[in-house]
């Protein structure tokens, strides 16, 4: 089969959707049109992409969605690959594969430096460089521990908390990264300020703040799902949590899509219920010298190593970097263009420590050279260059929004 990859045109919009419910069934009942309109606002123009038989017949099709996600505390543009569809009869015929390495050329030139994705097939996406990042966690607790955190407060707790308005969303952006950055978490990623307003404009999350803090989620008959939660101050903190325990004699039940080590857990009394969902993610590197100068580190860490990469669908990343860290900074230069470091000595890479594109986004997100190398994910180099290694890319990145 001859495939041709193209954009994704207002014109192709019905037949997308065809070609969504041929492969993952019909949408939800309840899921509107309106739905399907923000996907085409989203990405029409240059993130949806398709790919045509022969005949010119839309056999498969996928979108990137525009994200900021943080790395160290830091936020960087992130592709989110979502709506990867493929029509039944055409399948095992290389249209995903396809599609999966046009996207990531295309994110290349979008300027989106890293990428994340909730696979359906993982082997697919490993051939294009995908590797398993971390999970999306869901863990649930009983109401009344939360209501009970706010009781603990004395009267010189904060005000209480405020229903958000639609000109609050800057506030809570700034908000949600202040304590990505607080935190130094990996992983996250904040709504845009366009996409808050938007949402409490239409009342379809609950959104209540404080100065220096805020909480969003959902409601359902009998379960709160809280979808962010950012406080300064553990008094704001708790004022937050009480919050949202303080429907429990009716809501009973709380989920939170939150990070797994959220201070919740340390002042809790007692533990989550039993019940704990995870969801793996995969993540890539787009373009390892942007997505590296831009990343947090710990502003003690210093080291520094040559990696040599083999990335076939991200050329920009293949060759020999130089990756060094100092003072929470990271640089990244390919060391064959360093005049101090060049020459005929430095030709010869085998020595050097060496990955492919899963490798190397294993190692961005946390992976230890010690699993790599028992994964066959990671070659050569020394213990010296695997503990710079280690200490450069040490993260444990979660994601808490499935797309």
């Amino acid at each position: 089969m001859t495939l041709h990859l193209r954009d994704i045109t207002e014109a192709d919009l019905a037949a997308v959707l065809s070609l969504r419910n041929r492969a993952f069934g019909r949408l939800p009942a309840g899921v509107d049109g309106t739905w399907w309109e923000r996907v085409a606002g989203e990405t029409l123009g240059g993130r949806w992409l398709g790919v045509s038989d022969e005949g010119g017949e839309l056999v498969g099709a996928g979108r990137i969605r525009p994200y900021e996600q943080a790395w160290g505390g830091r936020h960087l543009r992130m592709g989110g690959v979502a709506g990867v569809y493929v029509d039944p009869s055409a399948r095992g015929q290389g249209v995903a594969t396809t599609l999966t390495r046009g996207l990531i050329t295309r994110m290349g030139e979008l300027g989106d430096v890293v990428s994340c994705l909730f696979p359906t097939t993982v082997s697919l996406y490993r051939r294009s460089g995908y590797e398993v990042g971390g999970v999306q966690q869901r863990t649930t607790y009983a109401g009344h521990t939360l209501r009970a955190l706010d009781d603990r407060q004395s009267s010189s707790s904060p005000a209480r908390p405020r229903r958000a308005r639609p000109d609050d969303a800057e506030a809570i952006h700034r908000l949600l990264r202040d304590d990505a950055e607080r935190h130094v978490q990996s992983g996250p990623m904040p709504p845009s300020i366009e996409k808050l307003r938007a949402m409490i404009e239409r009342d379809e999350l609950i959104t209540y703040m404080l100065a220096d803090g805020v909480v969003i989620y959902d409601l359902a008959t009998d379960v709160l799902t809280v979808e962010h939660l950012a406080a300064a101050t553990p008094e704001t903190a708790a004022a937050l949590w009480g919050l949202v325990g303080s429907g429990s004699s009716a809501v009973p039940i709380v989920h939170t899509y939150l990070d797994p080590r959220d201070p919740l857990t340390l002042v809790l009394e007692g533990l989550p219920a039993e019940e704990l969902r995870q969801v793996p993610w995969m993540a890539r590197v787009i373009d390892l010298g942007a997505a590296f100068a831009g990343r947090g580190f710990s502003p003690l860490a210093r080291a520094e190593v040559d990696l040599v990469i083999d990335d076939p669908e991200a050329q920009t990343n293949t060759g020999r970097w130089r990756l060094s860290v100092a003072d929470g900074k990271g640089f990244a230069t390919h060391a064959d263009s360093d005049p101090v470091r060049s020459g005929p000595a430095d030709a010869d890479t085998h020595g050097l420590p060496r990955v492919g594109a899963r490798g190397l986004s294993a190692l961005w997100c946390g992976w230890s050279t010690s699993r790599l190398r028992q994964a066959g994910l990671l070659a050569g180099g020394s213990g010296d260059d695997d503990a710079a290694l280690d200490a450069i890319f040490a993260a444990a990145p979660y994601l808490t929004e499935y797309f």
